[in-house]
């Protein structure tokens, strides 16, 4: 299961016209808010590729420790089930707010 990076960037893209109501002008909040995010994806992939290459070398008879094949696929499912849920919670607060009346 791949994580792409630019399906949970799309929906911050749209927030673009919140950053004009920022009152100091300054935008880099939101330019670290999206290079931090980039980054934790790219975390989930690396973890889920380390966990597929140790599967893969195990299957092919390459390395017998079962131990570390196990942890990585544990700690790449956990990654993956929690970016899933902070992504449905995020989605979720924005509908929210958009829902609110001013």
């Amino acid at each position: 299961m791949a994580i792409e990076a630019t399906s949970f960037i799309k929906p911050i893209e749209r927030l673009d016209s919140l950053t004009q109501v920022n009152k100091t002008g300054n935008s880099t909040a939101e330019s670290d808010f999206e290079k931090t995010l980039k980054d934790k994806i790219q975390e989930v992939r690396d973890l889920e590729s380390a966990s597929n290459q140790l599967s893969y070398d195990l299957a092919m008879g390459k390395t017998d420790d079962l131990t570390s094949v196990m942890i990585a696929t544990t700690k790449a499912q956990t990654a993956i089930e929690l970016t899933t849920q902070i992504t449905t919670r995020a989605v979720n607060a924005y509908k929210e707010i958009m829902q609110m009346n001013i």
